[in-house]
Formats: C-alpha cells, structure tokens, sequence
C-alpha cells in the first residue's frame, strides 16, 4: 500500500517557523508602544492629579487666608495621608485623587507672607519609576517644560 502524499493535510516545520517570526515581529513593534501609553496614561493622571491638589488649595486659601501651616505634606493614596497630620483637611479626599499609585504628591506650604506652595508628584513604582517629577507652584508655573504639559 503506497501513501499518497496529497492527502497530507497540516503545516510544515517550515511554515510552523514562518508563522512564529511573523507573530514575534509584531509582538516587537507592539509591546514597546503599549507601554509608552502606560506612561503617557500614568503622566496624564499625574498632571490631573497636580491640578486638583492646586485647586483644592486655591479653595483652602479662599475660605482660611492662609494655605495652612508650613510644612511637607505627602499623599500617595485617596483619603490617606504620610507626611504632617496638621494640615487642615484632608486635600487628597477633597481633590479626589484616583487611586493608581504611582506617584507620591508632596505638598510644600510656607505660610509666609504672601504664603505660597508648591506641589510635585514624585515618581513610585510601575511604568513612571525613575522617571521627571511635575511640579505645580501656587502662582500657576508648571514644570517640567517637558513633561508635556
């Protein structure tokens, strides 16, 4: 009995190893783009979340004259607070920071006159680590210059 090698039906090593590096190339192009949107996407909540703490200040200064007592004040979660408790008011809660952790804000007040502060994020895990801290100042000056606000 003599097989017939038309009827073979499937894939030959060659076309198994063609059909890998075709899928492997695009794996290439695709993951480093993926995780620079991971990045710009943690940097735009970082700069969301600059511009909240700013306007919960504003809002703080507004009813109080003052920004509160001098000192640094860190956030890196909602409602939670690791620097001084004497801030008056729990500004992560009022400004609604989300709740990805990837940046740590601190908050420098000085309560001289005119009082003033300043905001950074600072970078903590994930896609942003080691990467430029934004900062916010109370008389609206932003920087980096490019971090792309």
């Amino acid at each position: 009995m003599r097989m017939n090698n038309k009827n073979n039906k499937g894939f030959t090593v060659i076309e198994l190893m063609v059909a890998v590096a075709i899928i492997a190339i695009l794996a290439a192009i695709a993951i480093p783009s993926y995780l620079g949107i991971q990045k710009k996407a943690a940097r735009g909540e970082a700069k969301s979340n600059l511009l909240s703490l700013s306007i919960a200040l504003e809002g703080y200064i507004a009813e109080n004259d003052n920004y509160g007592p001098t000192g640094v004040y860190t956030y890196y979660a909602p409602g939670l607070i690791l620097g001084s408790f004497g801030h008056p008011g729990n500004l992560a809660a009022v400004a609604n920071l989300g709740n990805n952790n990837n940046y740590e804000y601190r908050i420098h007040v000085s309560s001289a006159i005119p009082p003033s502060y300043v905001i950074s994020a600072i970078p903590r895990q994930g896609r942003v680590l080691g990467d430029m801290s934004p900062w916010i100042r109370d008389n609206g000056q932003k920087g980096p210059a490019n971090f792309g606000w």
